[in-house]
């Protein structure tokens, strides 16, 4: 008899379990190719660069410096090792969104992310979950260290972020590189003082982020969908 599709799956399944190195599962999950759509968002960035409020690389850095210390990515941060720690806590994650098209971008990716996983990995996750949410489920069934995770996470996000400056400030290719370089250390700092960070301290001063996510909706005319 022919195998069926869920048998496929299944030995699909078996086999990721079986990788010895979970480093290769994040290299594929935090490629470029990994079609979530990360390129399709700018975090709100693209209305600070139409506003002027961001023209060259140190005003890059200083961005992505406050989004990983005090915004978003702090969250993200608390978030995913709330997951690991066995918090359902979705909705609280899709309730953090500081704008509607926040939201939408936490939705989306998730949405993305959930389909890949169930059409090629064979890995059934809820449905309308949150990016970070689903990440950290899969991260969990496939035995992958929370370590790992994260420092792919941050480093991917600020490198998607670095890209779009690159494309519209424009910055050049090299300033991306530092920057990219740069963020190795900084994300270093970030896990080194925020490794006791608990549920109890999800919030986010980097107002001016929030604003121009905001601001983002009635750009006349946008490039990215957030």
């Amino acid at each position: 008899m022919e195998p069926t599709v869920w048998d496929v799956l299944i030995v699909i399944n078996t086999k990721m379990k079986k990788i010895k190195d979970p480093l290769q599962i994040l290299q594929i999950w935090f490629s470029s190719s990994f079609p979530v759509g990360s390129y399709a968002y700018s975090h709100g960035l693209e209305a600070l660069i139409d506003d002027d409020k961001i023209k060259n690389r140190d005003d890059v850095r200083e961005y992505l410096e406050a989004l990983l210390f005090y915004g978003s990515l702090r969250n993200d941060y608390i978030f995913l090792k709330s997951v690991y720690m066995g918090e359902e806590i979705n909705d609280l994650i899709l309730a953090s969104a500081s704008s509607k098209e926040r939201h939408t971008e936490m939705i989306d990716m998730g949405n993305s992310f959930r389909k890949i996983m169930k059409d090629s990995w064979g890995l059934q996750l809820e449905d309308n979950t949150s990016f970070i949410y689903s990440i950290g489920k899969a991260a969990l069934h496939f035995n992958i260290k929370f370590d790992d995770l994260i420092k792919f996470y941050l480093q991917s996000y600020i490198s998607n972020l670095i890209n779009v400056c690159v494309k519209h400030i424009p910055m050049s290719q090299k300033g991306g590189q530092i920057l990219n370089v740069n963020f190795i250390d900084q994300i270093q700092k970030f896990l080194d003082q925020s490794y006791q960070l608990t549920l109890k301290d999800i919030g986010t001063s980097f107002f001016i982020g929030d604003i121009f996510a905001i601001k983002h909706e009635n750009l006349d005319s946008r490039i990215y969908l957030t």
